[in-house]
């Protein structure tokens, strides 16, 4: 039986009995016993309750920078796990891996069933926006695509959606900011884009638009607050409504989400101190 398997222990490989209730989803760590969760949890932690563990290994995310897709069930792994696809065949549909052809079509299947699937999404709008792999050129398609996989946690899928947005003439740099936020961003898309960008921060800076050392993603940052921002107010002499006065209770009721904030935030970073130590109570095994 393969690791990972919903019938066998995630450390050793023996019958499972148990698993992580801290699990969610389609894929959960299992386990014979309760050494073989705390020998494991170090690895596991960073992905245990995502919606994306690799089903292989269960310690990286499916999509944690390259990773792996059967083209015909959808099936996907981390790249790490790559050597457990044996023989290139499918740990699941033991389909063949080897010189697939046609995978865009082959992809459409895929999502025919499953219309979130991420990775899927991921690697057709990149087909289509490159006209490859039985597909012609259609950006349209290769947007709608990308900003799904986008939506669902590939950073990478950031930066092609700039391209055709910025192509079309839109202010799409907020992609770009939301993209370098992210862990998942690729180390080679991160330094195409802090490189593609610095000529022009050193130019702002020169020209005194900018403070001096304002790093690409603090610059990003600030273009997205300024486009979230309400637009400026209208040039003098021109005609205006008066503006409402506040409600009185404004102020309050500002103050009170404020407070409930900085509790929640304090409430997250306990919960982070517990799990970086072990599993805590609620991610005790349960008996299946």
């Amino acid at each position: 039986m393969e690791q990972g398997s919903p019938k066998t222990c995630s450390v050793c490989e023996k019958d499972a009995k148990f698993h992580c209730a801290r699990c969610q989803g389609e894929v959960i760590a299992r386990y014979c016993s309760r050494e073989c969760q705390r020998q494991h949890w170090p690895r596991h932690k960073g992905v245990c309750g995502s919606d994306d563990p690799c089903p292989l290994c269960l310690e990286r995310s499916e999509d944690d920078g390259a990773h792996v897709l059967c083209f015909a069930c959808g099936f996907a792994s981390c790249e790490s796990c790559k050597e457990k696809w044996v023989q290139g065949y499918c740990p699941s549909c033991r389909a063949v891996q080897v010189e697939v052809k046609e995978r865009a079509l082959k992809l459409l299947k895929v999502l025919e069933t499953k219309p979130d699937h991420t990775i899927a999404n991921y690697r057709l709008g990149l087909y289509y926006l490159r006209g490859q792999e039985g597909v012609s050129v259609d950006r349209d398609r290769a947007l709608f695509h990308l900003e799904r996989a986008f939506e669902k946690g590939i950073a990478d899928a950031g930066i092609p959606i700039y391209n055709i947005r910025k192509d079309r003439g839109e202010v799409a740099l907020g992609w770009l900011a939301k993209a370098l936020r992210s862990p998942k961003l690729s180390a080679a898309n991160r330094a195409s884009v802090e490189r593609d960008l610095k000529p022009m921060l050193d130019a702002m800076e020169k020209a005194g638009q900018i403070s001096e050392g304002l790093s690409v993603a603090e610059f990003l940052d600030n273009v997205e607050g300024m486009m979230n921002m309400p637009p400026p107010p209208p040039s003098r002499g021109a005609p205006t409504e008066p503006t409402p006065p506040p409600a009185p209770d404004d102020a309050q009721e500002d103050l009170a989400k404020i407070e409930r904030l900085r509790g929640a935030h304090a409430d997250a970073r306990t919960r982070r101190e517990q799990l970086a130590a072990e599993p805590p109570s609620t991610v005790f095994l349960t008996g299946d």
